[in-house]
Formats: structure tokens, sequence, C-alpha cells
């Protein structure tokens, strides 16, 4: 997510910014870290125990500063709690960002360079072409492949793709990184249909086949 367009505001997660126009609004950093959570899982509602592991992974805080920090982003997009255009309560859960009608993405050139991807992953809540280079899979929010668990580390395995060649790598995750039920214990080649287990989530790798293929894309591994 380099920039994210929602009614009259501007999400940039270049410069950690949220604009109206061409002005800054004042927004705390634990504010727009969630901001940035929330709208790079719309339109999910996340729950508070989530939401309060990502903002403060290694203290317990009470609940009072995650609904702080909600009221301060409300504020900022003047955003009337009782008929929110953008973001929901979702009683005795947590909370979603609602998808803006003409929201947009803007991407930058590392994305677009992507749009010639030769490999790509599905997994149950989405997928992702990957392209030349190395793609971080994780629960940061930030991540190209953002895995929304809490058996996932923030950054968990890289995928690398060199030409034709694809590797995965475990990033000393705390509870590891599989291909075909298998730990791995070092970098590892992937091949067309491996199932990769991080955490709990599972996703299947595919070479994306050229244009008149006959092939049938897998459906996500449950």
């Amino acid at each position: 997510m380099s920039q994210v367009h929602f009614g009259d505001f501007v999400l940039d997660s270049e410069t950690r910014e949220l604009l109206r126009g061409h002005d800054v609004l004042p927004l705390s950093p634990k504010a727009y870290q969630l901001l940035e959570i929330l709208v790079a899982g719309r339109p999910k509602a996340l729950s508070k125990v989530v939401l309060q592991e990502r903002l403060w992974p290694d203290a317990f805080v009470v609940e009072k500063n995650l609904v702080n920090l909600i009221a301060e982003i409300r504020k900022a997009l003047d955003d009337d709690p009782t008929h929110p255009r953008y973001l929901r309560t979702v009683h005795r859960f947590g909370y979603a960002f609602r998808e803006a009608p003409g929201a947009t993405t803007a991407t930058n050139k590392a994305t677009i360079s992507r749009q010639e991807a030769r490999f790509r992953v599905i997994w149950p809540e989405g997928r992702a072409g990957l392209g030349e280079g190395d793609h971080l899979l994780g629960r940061d929010p930030d991540l190209d492949l953002f895995l929304d668990s809490p058996g996932v580390s923030r950054r968990h395995a890289v995928i690398s793709i060199a030409g034709d060649q694809a590797t995965i790598e475990d990033l000393g995750s705390k509870n590891g990184t599989f291909v075909a039920n298998r730990r791995l214990d070092s970098r590892t080649p992937l091949v067309d249909g491996d199932v990769i287990r991080v955490a709990s989530v599972r996703l299947t790798f595919s070479v994306i086949r050229t244009r008149g293929s006959t092939r049938t894309e897998p459906h996500a591994a449950q």
C-alpha cells in the first residue's frame, strides 16, 4: 500500500500522513498506525484483541487506549460514530474500515513492475502475483503478503524470485514455515503446486501460465 484515496482523504504510507487536499491532518503515531491497519484489512472487522496485539505487542494496555485512538481517528476524518462513513464499530468485537465508494489505491513503480509476475500465491483471504525480487510474508500490514493470523510473525518468511527460479526462507519465526509438511531450516526451492504453511495459514504456490494455457488455476488451500 502506497496511497489509499477515500472520500476527500489520502492515506500515504510512505510519508505516514493522513491528507485532506494539501492539508496534513494531525494524528498521533499510534492513531496513524491503527488507521493503516484498519485500511489494509478493509472491509474485514478486526477484533480488539488483535488490534491491541499489533499496536502494543510487548505491553499490556487497557481497552480505553484503543477507544481513545479510534476517537482520535474519527475526529480527524470528521466521522460521526452514530452514522459512520469510514470507521464501523462491531459491538462486543472490534472495528472495521468501510470500503468507501470510489476508494482507490495508488501503486508505486515496484507494484507496477510486478504486473509482469511469473508466479502467484493464493490463500483463503487473498492472492498475489510475484515478480522479480523478494516478497516478505508476515503479520505486518505494511507487507505485500499480509497474513492476518495471530500465529504469524510480523516478518515471518520471504519468497525470492530470480528469473524462473523461486525460493522460500523462514526468517526465524516462532511457529515455523513449512513446504509439503516439512519445516524449513534453510532456503528451499519452490515448484508449481507447492503448499506453503506459514503458522496456520496455507498458501498455494503456482506458476503463472502464458496466454493460451489450458491449465486450471488451483483454488486456495484450505
